[in-house]
């Protein structure tokens, strides 16, 4: 699992020098559609898929807001905010007075800030695929400088991780026969120290501006 993060950077970086190539060699998006900028919203459901948060998390819900700019007919480039609250399993172990710090964390619901760089590609009008990297910031409901500090492959309290994803989703066209509505299967990671700790999710986005 720790070869992923290192596989992932790889092809960011491949992409977005992809994407910056192939914006100078398309000039048929007009300057009108480049300065535009758009604007969509909407909420994250996922679960835990590896390791310590599958054993003690159920679920996540969130939002998401995301702003970008058309680049080419093809691709975005955008800016992306998303907040996850992530709920533990029911009959989980009973805590004591005696129980520690990293036990009761392990127990408790945690928060997940992640601030990202974003590119999307569009397959056709309605599918699309994308990739996003950035910082990710965990606070624990029982302590809040302990963070994601429960795993113990983090090797102690963590707040700071990079935080990334890659997804596919299709628009839907409602009301004034514009695609608005949006909804991606995502996988996404919080790493720090070589380790990962993975998700698989939905998301759902209305887009504001057209």
């Amino acid at each position: 699992m720790k070869k992923i993060p290192i596989v992932f950077l790889s092809l960011l970086l491949l992409v977005i020098q992809f994407v910056t190539a192939q914006t100078v060699a398309e000039n048929d998006v007009s300057s009108k559609q480049n300065k535009k900028i758009y604007l969509e919203s909407g909420i994250n459901l996922s679960v835990p898929v590896h390791i310590q948060m599958y054993r003690s998390h159920r679920f996540e819900i969130g939002i998401n807001i995301r702003v970008w700019e058309k680049i080419s007919p093809k691709w975005d480039l955008g800016f992306k905010v998303d907040y996850d609250y992530w709920l533990i399993k029911k009959n989980l172990p009973e805590l004591t007075p005696e129980s520690t710090l990293k036990e009761r964390a392990l127990y408790s619901n945690f928060s997940i800030f992640s601030l990202k760089i974003n590119t999307q590609y569009s397959l056709t009008s309605k599918w699309y695929w994308g990739l996003e990297s950035g910082l990710g910031y965990a606070l624990s409901d029982v302590d809040r400088k302990f963070g994601l500090g429960f795993v113990s492959e983090f090797g102690g309290p963590q707040q700071f991780g990079l935080s990334s994803g890659f997804y596919l989703g299709r628009y839907f066209i409602i009301g004034n026969k514009k695609n608005k509505l949006g909804l991606s299967m995502d996988f996404t990671q919080f790493l720090a120290h070589g380790h990962a700790e993975n998700s698989l999710g939905l998301k759902i986005k209305y887009r504001f501006i057209n």
